[in-house]
């Protein structure tokens, strides 16, 4: 009990370091990098105290303006990397260096890697994994090879409950070609009770030779491209004015999302290792922010994972396979189940 309540008091200072760089408009981070270097600060401070009295008056005024220098130098290196995470300088992306042996495994079928039974612990006991659009949306649609998002991403959520099915309750927010709203399958996850929701999507982007996956959880962005995906898929969310201050809390206020990025990050790092070999070309486009209204208003950790790019002719060929599909169910697999396996390692770490 007592390790719980030290994680719990770890996440709500975290959160309110967060709120406090929001409301300030300060790059995330700072807070924690003040109180690191005043930290050390006052620990040389304590040392020239006990070298004698006269030296003290030097030692704080140097204290005192080295901080005031750190905080200003932490300042400026934070805004660096904000700008190139906004998307006017491109962000870094992680690619496969393997050699591209790995398409004919995928075009003969044989890439599945069973995962063995009772991998997941107890302390994730229900997922809800959502199939993006549906119905009259098709989503992002592909005439050439047949391909529309709402098949595909159904065709990799079934996939992926057969797979957790056997170790934990799956609930699909789709089980056919359905108009689900974004409103009821996000009310889908809070009633059911869920611990973690999972939404499967895949990207469509203007430039055809853009590739890969992202990953994302919910929260706040500067960058105007993801601010306009987002108000694409939020269209028709089912959400009125009324619901507005609730989920601008769950944008801002909830100490959730930084198990939504815990999670975000094992999807991301899953889809790359498992991926990679068949798709050598593969691209880690990054775990982001964004507000998309199905991560916004759930009450668990949630992620939404843009699987691959429909407009890259290779990746869209690659989609078209079984087989493919079949190895980003098993990455969502691997990476939820190491999610609960680390959540149930650090449960028992903290309380011993």
């Amino acid at each position: 009990m007592i390790g719980r309540r030290r994680l719990k008091q770890r996440l709500f200072e975290g959160l309110a370091d967060d709120n406090l760089e929001l409301i300030h408009n300060h790059p995330r981070g700072t807070i924690r990098r003040q109180r690191e270097a005043l930290s050390v600060r006052r620990h040389r401070t304590r040392r020239f105290v006990l070298a004698g009295g006269t030296m003290v008056v030097v030692a704080l005024a140097v204290v005192t303006l080295g901080i005031q220098g750190n905080a200003r130098a932490d300042r400026t290196a934070a805004t660096s990397g904000e700008v190139a995470a906004s998307g006017l300088i491109p962000p870094p992306v992680r690619t496969s260096d393997e050699p591209p042996s790995g398409l004919a495994e995928v075009l003969s079928g044989e890439v599945s890697h069973p995962v063995g039974h009772g991998v997941i612990p107890l302390a994730v006991h229900r997922v809800v994994v959502d199939a993006g659009h549906g119905g009259r949306d098709g989503g992002a649609v592909l005439p050439g090879l047949g391909l529309r998002e709402k098949d595909l991403t159904l065709d990799i959520a079934r996939r992926l409950n057969r797979l957790l099915s056997r170790d934990i309750e799956v609930v699909m927010t789709r089980t056919g070609d359905d108009a689900v709203p974004l409103s009821e399958r996000t009310e889908i996850a809070n009633s059911s009770g869920a611990d973690l929701f999972v939404s499967i999507h895949v990207n469509w982007l203007p430039d055809r030779e853009a590739r890969g996956f992202e990953t994302y959880y919910a929260g706040a962005t500067r960058d105007p491209f993801l601010e306009a995906l987002a108000a694409v898929e939020n269209r028709d969310s089912g959400f009125s004015v009324a619901d507005s201050r609730r989920l601008l809390d769950g944008i801002y206020s909830d100490v959730r999302r930084q198990e939504s990025r815990r999670l975000a990050e094992w999807v991301s790092d899953a889809l790359f290792d498992t991926l990679k070999t068949s798709n050598p070309q593969v691209v880690d486009r990054g775990v982001m922010r964004a507000p998309f209204v199905v991560l916004v208003a759930t009450d668990m950790p949630a992620v939404l994972a843009e699987v691959a790019c429909i407009s890259n002719d290779r990746e869209a060929r690659l989609l078209g396979l079984g087989a493919y599909r079949q190895r980003i169910a098993e990455a969502l697999y691997r990476a939820i189940s190491g999610y609960a396996r680390e959540l149930n390692s650090s449960d028992k770490g903290e309380a011993a």
